[in-house]
């Protein structure tokens, strides 16, 4: 019997590269694929959409999390 065993980085392949492209495009900054994996927290997680979060010392970046709008049993 073989087990593959996906840990959190196939998980958030999409989240990845987006946070990629958003401080390279916001910040003018290229970052690796582990920085911008340690970014899925601040810019998906735990932000409220419709704000910006500080990623770095002088750049903010709108929070990617999709809209909270959402009513769940309606």
């Amino acid at each position: 019997m073989t087990f593959v065993v996906l840990g959190p980085t196939s998980a958030y392949a999409g989240k990845v590269e987006s946070i990629q492209e958003v401080i390279v495009k916001e910040c003018k900054k290229k970052i690796s694929y582990e920085e911008a994996l340690s970014l899925i927290r601040p810019l998906y997680l735990t932000c409220v959409p419709g704000t910006k979060v500080t990623v770095y010392d002088s750049c903010r970046v709108k929070c990617l999390k999709s809209n909270a709008g959402a009513v769940i049993g309606r």
